[in-house]
């Protein structure tokens, strides 16, 4: 592989095997492991080492958790409609910039579900330390059938002539109702016209040459070729990355591992008799990540129907720096191969970037994967889990306690049967031939426990029970110690918010932009604000700088709505003292970003 030699098709397919069988995903290794432990912990299922008869209770302090810090992480990106500002290079593009803002927070919420997409890439991220969305242009052809009756000529005519239109059944046939009113105005003159009526001949003469309209069922395949931007969410056992990487954009390989029925990757525009002559996919199926976020839905591994054409396929989709002219430089190259256990490539071509964003809620410095918040909080579900069962037990006992007998004085039977009002029979005084073994309680050493333990929860992952809402004595407590308790655990939810901004969030739309700069290739007029704007993406091409605004402040909601309220106060003050609503110091333009700002943080997404 000596400098100035291409590659050839064995050397790439050894360099692509050698990648993914070393990168981070490809075995089942402590990541792994790691993964799956906190998806099972999330899920509240049971640790393995529970006891029959024994209390088998277990705490879900992990879900608790991670559901208490996703509503202000959203709520941080989401509660306005616009997630992103695209800001302008030089004076002249301030209309471009704002246009490009308008048309990527419209990709982002109505071309794609991007709550949704966010939701996933962040509680991804908070369970198993990364998550991954896919950005990416895609001009797949979307079929869809659609069926209609009763169609007039025009309609029908009007119909088949839009592009993309195919007739799949068409049935034309005489309008019933037109018929019967032809009829009936040809009884109606008949009744009325005089014998030899001329005039009236010549309009039944007229009527019956006169055509009855058709009408038309018709089935068609509407198939739409406009590409648009794309975004998904994926599965973080289904990403792989060079082991040595510390992120995406310096990783020499990176790779997208799914499932495609043989059909979908004959639509995709391969070759048939390839994609037919696959290995079916098999190791898959026994993925542990997968097989545990389905375990309590699905435990049915065999997916196959009988039909060839819907046989699932793993596809690789790998971006790999390669040398495969033998210039000495290693390009960045999409190389889609196929196949359980072996690397047939479909496709190889050129590309400029790789399409992954990743988010980590806790950045570990010079390594790719950081941590995620179930790691903080599995030991104190399992400890907590303890406890509680402990506590249960004893309390099972100190209600049903142990009793010693004298053997052969005591009827067994109705001492075993534990009933209220329950007689046991005896051949003695009772007392002489049972006694009861007390069963000391652990209450007062339990609760106390499982107390500390909810501190050292609230330490390590900021979620307090003031945040929460559910502390009972927090009327007793004064307002500025609850503002600054407040204040330190939001500190821990804003750094993470901080992270996923200004890594993950925002690599989503620096990939946006540059997908509509590069690929779209004719106008699209979209409605922005009740207005219909015309969009040419092809005009921003170097003309603009892309940054991520989020709802970030200090302090909370109400203290930032009190603060925006007093600069407002200010600027209409501002306004009366120069005498104008122009300016020098306050125009309109503040005083309507300030307004803007208040309707924000008051949750109100329409401005």
């Amino acid at each position: 592989m000596a400098k100035g030699k291409p590659l050839s098709d064995h050397e790439i397919k050894a360099i692509l095997g050698q990648h993914i069988s070393n990168s981070y995903g490809y075995f089942e290794t402590e990541l792994t492991d790691s993964r799956r432990k906190a998806t099972e912990y999330y899920f509240g299922e049971a640790f393995g080492n529970e006891q029959e008869g024994r209390s088998q209770v277990v705490s879900t302090d992990v879900a608790d958790t991670i559901e208490s810090i996703l509503p202000s992480l959203l709520r941080i990106f989401t509660a306005s409609d616009n997630i992103v500002k695209v800001d302008p290079v030089s004076e002249e593009d301030v209309q471009i910039a704002k246009q490009a803002t308008d048309y990527l927070n419209h990709i982002f919420n109505k071309d794609n579900e991007g709550f949704t997409v966010l939701y996933s890439m962040f509680k991804d991220a908070l369970i198993q330390k990364n998550g991954i969305v896919k950005v990416y242009w895609d001009t797949s052809e979307n079929s869809k059938q659609e069926t209609y009756e009763r169609l007039s000529e025009d309609e029908f005519n009007m119909l088949v002539s839009e592009d993309g239109v195919e007739v799949k059944e068409h049935t034309e046939y005489q309008d019933k109702k037109a018929a019967e009113q032809k009829a009936e105005i040809k009884k109606t003159i008949k009744q009325n016209m005089p014998e030899g009526d001329m005039q009236g001949e010549e309009v039944l003469n007229e009527l019956n040459n006169m055509p009855i309209p058709k009408l038309h069922d018709v089935v068609i395949m509407r198939t739409e070729t406009f590409g648009k931007v794309k975004m998904e969410a994926v599965p973080p056992e289904e990403f792989l990355i060079e082991r040595r990487a510390r992120s995406i954009e310096e990783a020499s390989f990176v790779a997208h591992r799914t499932t495609k029925t043989r059909s979908e990757l004959v639509e995709m525009g391969f070759d048939a008799d390839i994609v037919y002559s696959l290995s079916e996919n098999n190791s898959q199926r026994y993925n542990a990540e997968e097989t545990t976020r389905y375990r309590n839905l699905d435990d049915d591994f065999d997916r196959s129907v009988g039909d060839v054409s819907t046989q699932e396929i793993v596809v690789l989709e790998s971006y790999i720096k390669i040398d495969e002219d033998g210039d000495g430089i290693a390009e960045l190259r999409k190389i889609t191969s196929a196949g359980d256990n072996t690397y047939t490539i479909l496709d190889d071509v050129v590309v400029d970037s790789q399409p992954f964003c990743s988010v980590t809620p806790i950045m570990v410095p010079h390594r790719f994967y950081g941590r995620s918040v179930a790691e903080l909080v599995e030991d104190i579900q399992l400890i907590k889990s303890t406890v509680m069962r402990q506590l249960l037990d004893n309390m099972y006992l100190t209600n049903n306690n142990r009793v010693a007998v004298m053997d052969g004085q005591v009827n067994l039977d109705d001492l075993l049967t534990n009933r209220p009002g329950g007689i046991v029979r005896t051949k003695a005084a009772p007392g002489q031939v049972m006694m009861p073994m007390q069963t000391q309680t652990i209450n007062q050493q339990a609760f106390p426990l499982l107390e500390y333990l909810d501190t050292i929860k609230e330490n390590r992952s900021g979620v307090t029970k003031y945040n929460q809402g559910m502390d009972t004595d927090s009327l007793n407590k004064t307002a500025s110690g609850i503002n600054t308790i407040l204040s330190q655990s939001q500190m821990r939810i804003e750094l993470i918010a901080r992270i996923f901004a200004e890594t993950g969030v925002k690599d989503i739309f620096k990939k946006m932009f540059e997908s509509v700069v590069k690929y779209q290739d004719k106008e699209r007029i979209i409605k922005i604000r009740n207005n219909f704007v015309p969009m040419n993406p092809m005009e921003w091409r170097d003309r603009c700088n892309i940054s991520i605004q989020v709802g970030l402040g200090t302090g909370s909601r109400d203290q930032q709505l009190g603060i925006l309220n007093q600069i407002l106060k200010q600027q209409v003050e501002a306004i009366s003292l120069q005498g104008s609503p122009h300016g020098p110091i306050v125009n309109m333009t503040n005083i309507y970003n300030t307004l803007t700002k208040i309707i924000e943080n008051a949750g109100l997404k329409d401005v």
